[in-house]
């Protein structure tokens, strides 16, 4: 059982694999498990913003050896610009999630950090299998 200090980092947006940050990770994952979690997922163009809500939000869950967890929280809150900026885009925040095996994990993940600021943006949508993806795969920048 992990620990609070050492607990593995769901992603649900550009740094999944496949997306335009997957090589921004400092550090190598040991594991990767498809995963969800509950909230809203918006598309806010080149990435998406995740804020509480009740939708099955699919994603990917780092796991990174406990020795590389700092440097790499260090790397991702400067990508998501959480606690180095006059205003945080993200918060980095400790979530429940769900494998597709149906194990709990508890893991790190980056909400939205003004919800309110969301009004009027895409939602994204469950699809057919009832999980809400977000993909910039074959979007023009």
């Amino acid at each position: 059982m992990p620990t609070e200090k050492h607990l593995p980092i769901f992603v649900y947006g550009t740094l999944k694999r496949g997306e335009v940050r997957e090589r921004m990770w400092p550090r190598g994952a040991v594991l990767i498990e498809e995963a969800t979690a509950r909230g809203r997922l918006f598309d806010l163009g080149s990435y998406p913003a995740l804020a509480d809500g009740d939708d099955v939000i699919r994603g990917e869950l780092w796991h990174v050896r406990e020795e590389d967890l700092p440097v790499t929280l260090d790397s991702l809150d400067a990508i998501e610009c959480y606690g180095n900026e006059e205003v945080d885009l993200y918060v980095r925040r400790i979530i429940e999630c769900r494998t597709l095996g149906g194990d709990v994990r508890r893991a790190y993940t980056y909400l939205f950090a003004n919800p309110d600021e969301l009004d009027g943006v895409l939602v994204v949508m469950p699809d057919d299998d009832g999980f809400c993806r977000w993909s910039g795969r074959g979007r023009q920048s």
